[in-house]
């Protein structure tokens, strides 16, 4: 009896410290895609950025240096701010301020950006480079595609844990519809492994491209 008792308890050990490495092995897979698909944020967004300073440049434009030391400041937290699981909501909220401003000096007076910021409380976390792809995808594939004047509107609320971000860009004709976008895609599922509950409305117009994101932010899946 004591010998089959020791077997049974051995047994339920054995069983119990299996499962504890599958969820070991989960998280760690979780986690690892979690930074694959943060990592593919930065060059994507280097690369883009590169591309406007270098249409500057061949322009001969003044503005060039400004671009340069502007980009340096954003590199700058993404290499080494941006590594934690969550950052402050007021961080995340500066790097889109400092993102509009880079980009609205390439642009000049061809665009019209409006930033709206509601948040009743300083003491959020988010996600970092969670909602950077939508405005950088407002530049990419609407703006820099667009001949003649153009807008970027944003707003951006927070009241009692419930973030509510939209973007509305303007675009020219509908060339990019149906096709894969890898920023949003990669932002669709950086939500899916942080945040238990939220929700993502994409509409492309003719004209307009609009999403519109929500999420409580008190929702973190743990990992």
């Amino acid at each position: 009896f004591t010998s089959g008792l020791m077997m049974t308890i051995k047994l339920v050990g054995n069983q119990l410290a299996a499962k504890e490495q599958e969820k070991y092995l989960i998280k760690q897979k979780l986690e690892t895609e979690l930074k694959f698909l943060r990592n593919q944020t930065n060059p994507h967004f280097l690369m883009n950025t590169l591309n406007n300073i270098y249409a500057l440049a061949r322009k001969k434009s003044d503005d060039t240096a400004e671009v340069v030391m502007r980009l340096s400041e954003l590199l700058r937290f993404m290499l080494y701010e941006s590594g934690s699981r969550f950052i402050p909501l007021t961080d995340e909220i500066k790097l889109l301020q400092d993102y509009l401003d880079l980009e609205t000096i390439r642009y000049n007076n061809r665009l019209s950006i409006r930033f709206n910021k509601k948040i009743d409380n300083d003491g959020y976390q988010i996600t970092p480079l969670l909602l950077l792809p939508f405005v950088e995808n407002a530049f990419k594939h609407g703006i820099s595609e667009t001949r003649f004047e153009s807008f970027i509107h944003i707003d951006l609320e927070v009241c009692n844990g419930d973030l509510n971000f939209l973007i509305e860009n303007t675009r020219e004709g509908c060339a990019e519809c149906g096709k894969k976008n890898i920023g949003l895609t990669n932002a669709r599922r950086q939500l899916e492994l942080s945040y238990s509950r939220y929700d993502l409305e994409i509409k492309e117009g003719n004209d307009t491209f609009t999403v519109k994101l929500s999420i409580n932010l008190n929702s973190h899946v743990e990992i």
